[in-house]
């Protein structure tokens, strides 16, 4: 019997074009992910409507859930919810091309991927030099947490629930929780 063998960087570029779901790349594994759910939909519309807003105007520009992200130090690729660039972007082909040099990164967290976004995909975005914030948004708890990256490369924890406003430092972004939160007010949590 022969061994079956890992998916290469090159394979999944060759395919993810033509893939009919979105996929990502890490640890040598293609990710398939899943749909989500409308709690997770309706938060990530409002963190980017709310991102886009407070960045108008200004150098910096925000990509939603279809900008795949390219973590050249450790070969992998993702799809974050919603991501920030106030550098000139980089990109890197094939098409689709991938950023390469986020300044922020968020992720709407659900009951399926959030030990995997706090944990494994935080390693991976942590070693992207330009990244400044990394920040989780949690629709159950309705809460906002966020890593920014400071002196010497330490990441500092804060985290706000329910109410009041977080402000991204360096980034000029806030945003208003109550509201961030307002858009799941209706919808029917079970299945």
């Amino acid at each position: 019997m022969t061994a079956a063998l890992e998916p290469t960087i090159d394979d999944y570029l060759d395919t993810e074009a033509d893939a009919p779901s979105k996929r990502e790349f890490a640890g040598g594994e293609i990710i398939a992910m899943a749909g989500a759910e409308p709690e997770h939909n309706v938060v990530r519309e409002s963190l980017s409507a709310q991102v886009w807003a407070s960045l108008r105007g200004r150098p910096c520009r925000s990509f939603s859930a279809d900008q795949r992200v390219n973590v050249g130090e450790t070969e992998a690729y993702f799809y974050p919810d919603v991501v920030i660039v106030c550098d000139p972007p980089r990109f890197v082909g094939p098409r689709p091309r991938s950023l390469q040099n986020p300044s922020a990164w968020f992720e709407v967290l659900s009951p399926s991927t959030e030990s995997w976004d706090r944990g494994g995909k935080f390693a991976h975005a942590r070693r992207c030099a330009s990244l400044r914030i990394y920040a989780l948004i949690d629709p159950v708890d309705r809460r906002v947490e966020w890593y920014t990256r400071g002196e010497g490369g330490r990441w500092a924890y804060q985290s706000v629930e329910r109410e009041g406003s977080v402000t991204f430092e360096g980034l000029d972004v806030t945003l208003d929780v109550a509201t961030l939160f307002a858009t799941l007010e209706g919808l029917d949590a079970a299945p």
